[in-house]
């Protein structure tokens, strides 16, 4: 099955392709290395790659014009991997190796949308880099590819039958978001933002002119919230009946708050709005990002705060399927190319991937997660040792922090946490913060 040559870019997709053609390929490219320790049997590996890749269809597109529109072909084919030996290479030289592949232009003209290469490290350790330009892959679609890796290589191991069905092919959820599109709930979802986002409620960030590239890749630290800290997360989380990250969340909004003395301030919350539809079972682009408004008083506890941020997540949840790029045309007092519709963006992924299969370990790092105007952050459930643990990522823009900066915010970020989590009781508005941000 193909998809119709005729059939418009997806909301998602255009609003990709826009901003590439006005920012260039780099902001928008996403990358994930995966290092791989044990007694791999390459030659099945690299078949069950080809394989998955083959099975989603949605990554051998190109985008046509026809009379100022764009639309895609599916008519490109599986692109060949690379094959390199970095073994002579030491832990900076192979991290500068990541950055700069991160690097070369994708063409969506020519359905050049994604790259991949293995990479020997050393006896029995190997490395798989994949990126892909934004317009084709999202996070969570990232997490497919590789679960699906991994069934492969399972099945073609014992030479069994997949454990799980194959993808749904891209088709499926252009018929989905059509039908939504043309039904009344889109229109609800509508009112809704701009009831409450319109006015005085509008957002009033502005994007920061003063930067050579305001829209562009950004530097990233990551690490592991310690063990102590952890069992503390799931003690309260266990009380709030809420996730152990909803915590991170709310600490992390809290600490933003702070830092620029704004309590309505509107943050950026990416939402599986996969839910529901076939892209459940499809690795593309359907991310969405909506805005979030906290809205303290600075006098919540902990407790308080957090209750505080699931009760936003559940008033708009329901409208989580109004795309974000339209909400920038129509809210009212809101100035579409000098606003910024949300401050941070604070992501959750919450599927960890398996941290062992056929006797190999497997370990996951995000060398690159698309565009930023800022300051964002993100949390991952990634498994270390047969537990699942939280993982907090700080990613800055790189005109106005170092990775070297952004480790001391996140351990500023993680002071808070440690101190609130260690007196609850505690107001907002008593809490303190130790490196300013730039302004």
């Amino acid at each position: 099955m193909q998809i119709k040559t005729s059939e418009p870019l997806t909301r998602a997709q255009h609003s990709m392709w826009v901003g590439h053609q006005h920012h260039g390929s780099l902001p928008f490219h996403t990358a994930e290395w995966l290092v791989i320790e044990g007694p791999l049997n390459r030659e099945l590996f690299h078949q069950a790659v080809t394989a998955t890749l083959t099975e989603a269809k949605a990554l051998h597109w190109r985008v046509v014009e026809r009379n100022g529109k764009f639309y895609r072909q599916d008519d490109v084919p599986v692109r060949e991997p690379d094959f390199i030996d970095l073994s002579a290479l030491n832990e900076v030289a192979l991290n500068q190796w990541l950055e700069q592949h991160v690097m070369p232009a994708f063409d969506p003209v020519q359905g050049h949308l994604y790259d991949y290469t293995f990479v020997h490290l050393d006896q029995q350790r190997y490395g798989m880099f994949l990126r892909a330009h934004h317009v084709a892959l999202d996070g969570y679609a990232y997490g497919l590819l590789i679960n699906r890796f991994i069934d492969y290589y399972q099945a073609l191991c014992h030479q069994v039958d997949l454990k799980n069905k194959p993808f749904d092919h891209y088709s499926k959820f252009l018929a989905e978001e059509q039908q939504y599109l043309d039904s009344a709930q889109a229109e609800a979802d509508l009112i809704f933002w701009k009831q409450n986002f319109s006015g005085e409620l509008a957002p009033k960030k502005r994007l920061k002119r003063s930067l050579k590239e305001p829209f562009t890749q950004g530097y990233r630290f990551e690490d592991v919230i310690d063990l102590t800290t952890q069992q503390q997360l799931n003690t309260l989380a266990s009380e709030l009946k809420l996730p152990s990250a909803m915590i991170v969340m709310a600490v992390f909004m809290a600490y933003m708050i702070k830092q620029e003395d704004h309590h309505q301030q509107c943050f950026g919350i990416p939402l599986l709005s996969r839910l529901g539809t076939s892209a459940l079972r499809i690795p593309c682009l359907t991310m969405n990002i909506i805005p979030l408004r906290l809205d303290t008083t600075g006098s919540e506890n902990l407790s308080e705060i957090v209750a505080l941020l699931a009760t936003r997540f559940t008033q708009i949840r329901p409208y989580q399927r109004c795309y974000f790029e339209q909400l920038r045309f129509v809210l009212e007092d809101f100035q579409p190319f000098e606003n910024i519709l949300f401050g941070p963006v604070v992501n959750w992924i919450p599927f960890p991937l398996p941290e062992h299969f056929e006797g190999c370990q497997l370990k996951k790092t995000t060398i690159s997660a698309g565009p930023i105007e800022d300051f964002d952050m993100a949390i991952s459930n990634k498994l270390v040792d047969g537990q699942e643990r939280l993982y907090l990522a700080i990613d800055g823009h790189p005109e106005l922090y170092t990775v070297q900066s952004l480790e001391h915010y996140w351990h500023d970020v993680m002071a808070m946490l440690k101190h609130w989590l260690d007196q609850p009781s505690l107001c907002l508005k008593d809490l303190n913060i130790r490196v300013p941000l730039p302004k």
